[in-house]
């Protein structure tokens, strides 16, 4: 990736985790780990960031990745006897590659910390959260109380089963209406055809 240094300092040095998935702030990410790359990742207890491919794959070889991605930390960790892990990590704030390095042993990146997008999510956002989530029998009303905020955004985003680039688009703006534009579409998709597909592990953070 083409270097877009400024003058600032670069505010951090992450070990990157390109996947075939958008991990987004507060949401959970369960993953098997048997690359050794990433045991060694895990047995260093470092945050990561996970990216999302551009062109590429998972598996021993160094893809393209999208330049904004999430921090995260090691929530869960289960050592397997043969050196493999299960864990379940958990997404701290989104980022923005600034450069990356060749792996040693993995992918290293240069980033700048990304603020949360100041708009707040309305209650428009709130009602639709509710009812694609009630569609699929999930009744979490409690988390959408307004004081979610524009973290709701990020639980739109975690829930949603929308194609990884429109997710990695809501990833970057945190736009409160493409997130509705999201849910509507969705809801939509699920009234005319009556097709539920199971929504990841509502495991979430507003924090």
């Amino acid at each position: 990736m083409e270097s877009h240094r400024q003058a600032a300092e670069v505010a951090l040095v992450l070990p990157l985790f390109p996947l075939h998935t958008v991990l987004f702030p507060g949401a959970v990410l369960p993953l098997h780990i048997f690359e050794e790359r990433y045991r060694q990742l895990v047995r260093e207890g470092r945050d990561f960031g996970v990216v999302l491919i551009r062109e590429g794959r998972e598996v021993g070889s160094v893809p393209q990745v999208h330049e904004v991605g999430t921090v995260a930390t090691l929530q869960e960790v289960e050592a397997l006897p043969d050196g493999r892990y299960n864990i379940v990590a958990r997404g701290l704030h989104r980022f923005r590659l600034l450069s990356t390095a060749e792996p040693a042993p993995y992918l290293l990146g240069e980033a700048e910390v990304l603020e949360d997008p100041p708009p707040e999510a309305g209650p428009r956002l709130v009602a639709l959260l509710d009812e694609y989530l009630q569609l699929h029998g999930l009744a979490v009303a409690p988390q959408l109380s307004t004081a979610l905020g524009k973290r709701a955004v990020w639980l739109a985003g975690a829930v949603l089963q929308a194609e990884a680039p429109k997710r990695q688009a809501l990833l970057e703006s945190g736009d409160p209406a493409f997130a509705e534009e999201l849910l509507e579409a969705e809801i939509e998709r699920i009234r005319r055809l009556g097709h539920l597909q199971n929504v990841p592990p509502v495991g979430f953070s507003p924090n």
